[in-house]
């Protein structure tokens, strides 16, 4: 990322959470926040049957949450600190507007990021579509 950026996101509200705090939960209402991680990790869960199971996993220089501060949609995963502590920048519509306004870096960033998931969903999606068409065939259906 741009070290012009990262200066500019280092200014927003920071705060520092300790290992296991849920910074939100899948299904939670959007509070109009999304995160930038500054230091440690982030666990990214989905309920799954039997459970709970970590999707990804975000570490310096990611940002997490976009989602539902972009789509005002209920949250589509928990976040959880997964190392022994961690910093991250809270930001709101009205930080991100400013930053994406004053900074093209920043929103090519933020694109190119969320791009990049959009991409690896679609790979996980097709490597199952991929499984279940095998499986299928080895049981003759």
């Amino acid at each position: 990322m741009n070290p012009r950026v990262i200066e500019y996101v280092q200014q927003i509200n920071s705060t520092i959470l300790p290992e296991g705090h849920t910074i939100y939960t899948e299904g939670e209402l959007p509070d109009n926040t999304m995160y930038f991680v500054f230091k440690g990790e982030i666990g990214i869960y989905k309920n799954r049957s039997g459970g709970e199971r970590e999707i990804n996993r975000l570490g310096p220089g990611t940002f997490f949450g976009e989602m539902a501060l972009i789509h005002e949609r209920p949250r589509l995963a928990t976040a959880r600190v997964v190392s022994p502590e961690v910093r991250v920048a809270v930001m709101n519509r009205e930080v991100l507007l400013k930053l994406a306004g004053s900074s093209p870096e920043f929103l090519f960033y933020l694109l190119r990021h969320a791009v990049g998931r959009l991409i690896s969903a679609e790979d996980k999606l097709h490597r199952a579509r991929e499984e279940l068409q095998e499986e299928k065939t080895s049981r003759g259906l």
